[in-house]
């Protein structure tokens, strides 16, 4: 079940195939909105509201850093996926629409207790 004020944004094509970290976002009720490249999260930030932005850093045209720029102003939450070896960091870039880049970077275990403490707080808000 997905409720409101859970609405995610992956940009990226690592998030074009179902993986773990879909599969939990779904699990903790959001509602999963994906975008291949920048200009596709452009036009669909035009037209729907998220609450949650998750970027990988490198896009066929573009990078997460430029896409913050079209998130400036909106109240969004945002990270970077940074790839290292086999695994990667996520970037903190955007806090509830406070640019945050330059914060410690997660590992992701950390970023999956994040998420799911989010999607908490955004459930309790919602109905609250």
């Amino acid at each position: 079940m997905t409720l409101p004020g859970r609405d995610v944004l992956l940009v990226g094509q690592s998030f074009q195939t179902p993986n773990r970290l879909t599969n939990r976002l779904r699990r903790w009720g959001f509602r999963c909105h994906f975008a291949g490249n920048m200009r596709t999260a452009r036009e669909l930030l035009s037209s729907t509201r998220v609450d949650v932005v998750l970027s990988d850093m490198h896009l066929s045209d573009g990078t997460g850093i430029a896409l913050l720029g079209i998130l400036a102003g909106a109240a969004v939450t945002a990270f970077l996926c940074f790839p290292v070896e086999t695994s990667c960091f996520w970037l903190p870039a955007i806090d509830a629409g406070k640019r945050c880049l330059g914060l410690p970077a997660l590992r992701p275990a950390e970023f999956a207790k994040v998420l799911e403490e989010m999607a908490r707080h955004l459930g309790t808000a919602a109905r609250g």
